[in-house]
């Protein structure tokens, strides 16, 4: 409880999803922010949101030309390993790409994103009105500050940690690279943690819809014929409205989710060959004739990547569980509704409700989706951690192979030495 010791006690949708959709307003990367209890789309919120883009772009690349232009700057990267260069230039590029693309898609789609909170609480207001449910706003609320106030601890202490590790002069100018980059690269994050915020409330919703759709709660909470039949049609409509939300949630997040995704599997593959490749002396040359102090900040280096891995790598694993798990219980209230002409035979009019939501459902084919209709369930999981297994062991191949090899060349070497050519 006391992490809600700041918080109003929530007690909409809007003051639940308040947090976290306002780092995401500050990340720039939406077009609405808190106004009162509510969300709203202003003009000056528009201003703000493409003015933290464009001054992130700037800083970071206006910061990252200034430093390549220092001497001792381009003596460090000339002694540094060049595919460990290539795959920073190739994280920054495509940073850059998905920050650029998560502003722009969801900008576009402000207003739909904004409906899709309105039509949640229009939903709330229906459950908490007509069936007396609590939704436990201030849980997920709780749950919401813990998991991102962690995150985001976690990332901006390993970047800016970075920064100074690295820093032997300029260290303004890194400091302004790192809290650049950290807007650049943390946007498209929260954006991410706010779908997978997204797919848990409405996993939550019909988990409860499951529990009021039971014939026996039905029976005890609404004894007159005419007002259960009304609330049944009710959570019919409301199931129907929750899987019209999936599809909205797509349409919303179709672009920036996936290039995230793309773009947090080629980070943890880099990564994985940075503290990989970097802890057996992959590419790191001269690792015998560095001095203690020089590979302690290696070690400390491989700390930071490894802390800076955590947040996408976590996003990229569970967000699609999130996903699953909603469709799942979503099907699961689809079943209970196929069973509502059987438990109230006594009305003729459940038939015609039934048939109407199983022709539906055959029409609609309801499943969380990102960009090229990529299907985010257990089948994307196996298949992002299949790629970083394989991916570690084509890496442990190869730091066999050059082991053997290097060891080969050096046995070739003291033996033509003991000869004597």
């Amino acid at each position: 409880m006391a992490v809600l010791f700041l918080f109003c006690e929530p007690k909409t949708v809007f003051d639940c999803a308040g947090f976290i959709c306002s780092l995401q307003f500050l990340m720039g990367c939406n077009g609405f922010g808190i106004y009162g209890s509510h969300f709203k789309i202003s003009r000056w919120r528009r201003i703000y949101s493409l003015s933290v883009a464009i001054l992130a772009l700037f800083g970071l690349f206006g910061s990252l030309s200034v430093l390549l232009g220092a001497e001792d700057v381009k003596e460090r990267l000339g002694k540094a390993n060049g595919l460990v260069l290539s795959i920073s230039v190739l994280e920054l590029v495509m940073s850059t790409l998905v920050f650029v693309a998560t502003v722009i898609s969801l900008q576009i789609c402000a207003r739909r994103h904004l409906g899709i909170y309105l039509r949640l609480a229009a939903l709330d207001n229906r459950l908490i009105s007509d069936f007396g449910a609590n939704l436990n706003y201030r849980k997920m609320l709780r749950k919401n500050i813990v998991v991102l106030g962690l995150v985001t601890l976690i990332y901006t202490v390993a970047i800016n940690c970075a920064a100074f590790q690295v820093t032997v002069g300029h260290r303004p100018l890194f400091l302004l690279f790192a809290l650049c980059y950290t807007i650049v690269t943390g946007g498209p994050h929260f954006s991410g943690y706010v779908h997978m915020n997204l797919a848990e409330m409405l996993g939550i919703r019909f988990r409860l819809l499951q529990k009021l759709l039971c014939p026996e709660f039905l029976k005890w909470r609404f004894p007159q014929m005419q007002v259960r039949e009304l609330r049944i049609r009710q959570l019919v409509s409301m199931v129907q409205e929750l899987h019209y939300l999936v599809q909205e949630i797509n349409v919303v997040y179709a672009f920036s989710l996936w290039t995230a995704m793309a773009h947090d599997l080629a980070l943890s593959t880099s990564d994985l060959y940075l503290l990989f490749g970097q802890s057996v002396g992959i590419g790191g040359g001269g690792q015998q004739d560095e001095d203690d102090s020089e590979q302690g900040n290696r070690y400390l280096l491989l700390g930071y990547v490894a802390l800076c891995m955590l947040p996408p790598l976590y996003k990229l694993l569970i967000a699609p569980f999130y996903c699953d798990r909603t469709i799942r219980d979503a099907k699961r209230c689809l079943r209970l509704i196929e069973q509502l002409d059987n438990w109230f035979p006594e009305k003729s009019s459940m038939r015609p409700l039934v048939e109407s939501l199983m022709s539906w459902r055959m029409q609609a084919r309801i499943e969380f989706t990102s960009g090229l209709d990529v299907l985010l369930n257990r089948k994307v999981i196996a298949m992002f951690t299949s790629v970083l297994v394989n991916y570690l062991l084509i890496l442990i191949q190869f730091a066999m192979t050059q082991k053997m090899g290097e060891q080969i060349e050096q046995q070739k070497v003291a033996l033509q030495e003991w000869i004597g050519y």
